[in-house]
């Protein structure tokens, strides 16, 4: 059986970066794992199993010790995944793909999907390690973000939208598209973290949900753009 390895930074990411992808390679077939480097910010790490379940990956565990970096919240303190030594954390990717010998690594893009410092970090470890197969990354692509970004601006008048740190790539950004994935269950992998942020109607939705949060922008940007069943990738070459 393949195996494909999942590495993220942070609980949620398998859902928001790589959840069309991971459903449709273990409905193919292959057997995924994912590898996460933090609790997530607030405790979110108690959510993995469900969105686990719903998003076709097989097993999952940390990528070190559970406590050894934090999610703050992107104020890129002295424990999170941005401030380590980046060797540190190239070599945990490694030590993951020595044991599980993985065909395909699915992470985030070189941007970080988000802007996200800790996404950056982890996308840069699984770029800079050894490794015998690919590795993608997820990406959004600019026209979708600010398809995104308008479809909040509409129903937000005058309110900042986002963090200002999701921006996609061009149009010459040559990118994979990996499809057809079952759009509720991503949706409902969202929810498992935050309350109708995937079900919920988004007008009813920004009541509850701050403007500037990213988890927002990427919901509006999955609506405006048809992003629920699938995900895009870049290459990630050492």
């Amino acid at each position: 059986m393949r195996t494909a390895l999942v590495v993220h930074a942070h609980p949620d990411d398998e859902a928001f970066a790589t959840g069309a992808a991971t459903w449709v390679l273990h409905d193919a077939g292959w057997r995924v794992v994912l590898r996460v480097a933090t609790q997530g910010w607030g405790g979110t790490g108690d959510k993995l199993p469900a969105s686990c379940e719903l998003l076709g990956i097989d097993e999952w565990d940390w990528l070190s010790d559970p406590d050894r970096w934090i999610d703050d919240g992107g104020v890129n303190g002295p424990r999170t995944l941005a401030s380590a030594e980046p060797d540190e954390v190239v070599a945990e990717v490694e030590r993951a793909i020595r044991t599980l010998q993985p065909e395909l690594i699915l992470t985030v893009g070189s941007d970080g999907l988000t802007g996200h410092p800790d996404h950056i970090a982890i996308s840069q470890a699984v770029r800079r390690a050894q490794k015998p197969c690919r590795a993608l990354g997820a990406r959004l692509r600019a026209q979708d973000v600010r398809a995104g970004e308008q479809l909040l601006q509409e129903l937000l008048p005058g309110k900042p939208i986002g963090s200002g740190r999701v921006t996609g790539c061009d149009d010459a950004t040559p990118l994979e598209t990996i499809s057809k994935a079952p759009e509720l269950l991503r949706r409902q992998a969202l929810d498992a973290y935050y309350e109708g942020l995937g079900t919920q109607d988004l007008p009813e939705l920004i009541t509850s949900h701050n403007s500037r949060s990213d988890g927002l922008l990427l919901r509006a940007v999955f609506d405006a753009s048809d992003g629920w069943p699938q995900d895009r990738f870049e290459l990630l070459t050492a």
